[in-house]
């Protein structure tokens, strides 16, 4: 499962994203996964979500992005859900460029079990068919 936090810049999908990973994680049976480009968000998070801090592992593409994921999953068979913060502020793209990695994460969401809650921004107007099948 992937869900999609779409919106424009400034309309507060982050904090929507924070609150959604705090709510969740404190119910999860496994292990949840924040990524962000920072460690900005390390104590507005509950205790129990591991904070990813991209960073720190060079991620410069969406093949890395994926790579990164199915590393984590190899190392951690309890992982139940990743959220990401701002795919396009990480990789520098425009959404319509991240076909592959939409793709590649529903791919592992079924292979794995692991549902993804990523953030987008944009107009609803420039939302390709590829991510708005994943908005609610």
């Amino acid at each position: 499962m992937i869900q999609v936090i779409y919106g424009a810049k400034g309309t507060g999908k982050t904090k929507i994203i924070v609150d959604a990973a705090n709510s969740y994680a404190r119910e999860a049976k496994g292990v949840v996964v924040y990524i962000d480009r920072t460690n900005h968000r390390l104590h507005d998070l509950y205790r129990d979500i591991r904070l990813v801090d991209a960073s720190a592992y060079d991620l410069k593409s969406q093949h890395d992005i994926l790579s990164f994921i199915k590393g984590m999953l190899a190392a951690n068979f309890d992982i139940e859900r990743i959220y990401i913060d701002g795919v396009t502020r990480l990789l520098d793209c425009n959404i319509s460029q991240l076909r592959e990695l939409y793709e590649g994460m529903e791919k592992i969401s079924m292979e794995h079990n692991v549902s993804f809650v990523i953030t987008a921004s944009g107009a609803r107007e420039d939302l390709p068919d590829f991510i708005a099948k994943f908005v609610d």
